[in-house]
This record gives C-alpha cells, structure tokens and sequence, in this order.
C-alpha cells in the first residue's frame, strides 16, 4: 500500500509543478509572456533567465488578448522574434531584454526628474531614459530586471 501512496504523491507533485511553470513578461499586453527553462546568477553580476516562447504562451495571448482561437494566431505569435534569454550585470544595472534591447538601472529617479517611473531605466542605444509609460516598456523592462536582480528594486 505505501509504495501506490508515494507513487501517487509522486506524481501530484510533479503535476503541480508543471502546472505552475514560471512565466515572465516580454510585453505589455495579456499573455505576452515566456516560460522560464532555468536561472543562474541571480543577484551577481551574471544573472542570467533563460526561457522559452511555448505554444501555451501564444495559446494564451491568442485567447486572452486578440480573442482568436485560430492556430494562425499561434504560429503567428510564436514567430515573434525573442531571445530565449535575458541577463543582467547587477553590480552595474546593465542587463538584456527578450525583446533583444540592451537597458541600464540607474537607481530611483529623482522627484525633480518629472516621471511618472519610480526607477530610472536607460536605453543603451538612444541614451534616453525610459519615461515610466507602457509605450516605453518600462512596465515590463523593470520586472525582467527585478527578476534578474532582486533587491535592487521593488516591484511597483
């Protein structure tokens, strides 16, 4: 009898787990989201997150988000181009987004700073700084680095 208890709980176990996959946001609309396959560093100055852009990810965003229960809409989706990884340096802020843009946390913003972000995020490319708003990607950019580098921000 003990041995089928363990074995049932045994697989309980692993049906939750799988069940509960971690996701992470790529973007700001509902289901915009991958996967997480593994992390290493977490908090060092090589935090890496790597992921994957499943079918269920693009299920979800097809379903919740564009209303559209077409498997077009999922190859779609999937055909996203995302990099399966995001990394940080969190002694510098430098990190890497799946939408493959390179950003700098610079701390808290100043109030004199007029933001509506609590955070100072800044683009590498353009050298500007992220204004706080879901056109900017700020939302979705800090939790990636929140994730990376817990305690160096909070979640807003």
């Amino acid at each position: 009898m003990k041995p089928i208890i363990v074995a049932a709980l045994a697989i309980a176990a692993l049906s939750s787990s799988a069940a509960a996959a971690e996701t992470i946001f790529y973007g700001s609309r509902v289901g915009m989201e991958v996967t997480v396959t593994s992390k290493s560093g977490i908090g060092s100055q090589n935090a890496v997150i790597r992921a994957a852009h499943t079918a269920e990810n693009a299920k979800k965003f097809c379903l919740e988000y564009a209303q559209d229960k077409s498997e077009k809409c999922v190859r779609d989706e999937l055909a996203v181009p995302l990099s399966d990884q995001i990394t940080a340096n969190c002694k510098t802020g430098a990190f890497t987004t799946f939408n493959g843009l390179k950003r700098k946390f610079e701390g808290l913003n100043k109030p004199s700073d007029q933001t509506s972000a609590k955070y100072k995020i800044i683009d590498v490319a353009s050298g500007k700084k992220l204004d706080g708003t879901e056109a900017s990607n700020y939302p979705v950019d800090i939790a990636q680095f929140i994730a990376l580098c817990p305690g160096h921000a909070k979640p807003e």
